[in-house]
């Protein structure tokens, strides 16, 4: 246990499409998108806390760490993210390209991040990233399909 850049760094790189979101929000949200049950949100959000807490204070161990072939996949999945930020920012920040697939792989927004930090958690070997890596996919996912199917009725 103990903070290290590398922990922060972890965090930082997931975080950091979201920063810009916050100063460049969505175009055209619609009004009427019902939302999940209550579960859902609270799962997302503790999972979501956890999963930028425990790398920043347990960031000795991702330091500790040696590379393998996770680490490519987890910048992989920080590739693909990235890229479908960037279309979102180039496309006119439409509320429906945050949920949009990329051909065959639906809610990419919400898949590949969640693929990072679960990729993460096996990297460490630690349950202590696992678990709220897996706390945050199931509400974020549940979250996030839930937005799509309404938003492919609208459209």
């Amino acid at each position: 246990m103990g903070i290290h850049f590398k922990g922060i760094l972890v965090v930082l790189s997931f975080l950091l499409p979201n920063i810009f979101f916050y100063f460049f929000p969505p175009q055209n949200i619609p009004k009427n998108l019902s939302s999940v049950p209550v579960v859902f949100t609270i799962m997302e959000q503790a999972g979501r806390i956890l999963c930028l807490v425990v790398p920043v204070v347990f960031g000795k161990k991702i330091a500790e760490q040696k590379g393998s072939y996770l680490v490519i996949l987890m910048a992989l999945c920080l590739l693909v993210y990235y890229t479908c930020w960037i279309l979102y920012f180039t496309s006119g920040r439409e509320y429906f390209d945050l949920f949009k697939p990329m051909g065959f792989i639906p809610i990419p927004m919400a898949i590949f991040p969640l693929m990072y930090l679960i990729l993460l958690g096996i990297w460490v070997r630690s349950p202590l990233f696992i678990a709220p890596a897996i706390l945050f996919s199931i509400g974020h996912l549940a979250i996030s399909w839930n937005t799509y199917i309404q938003l492919l009725k609208i459209r």
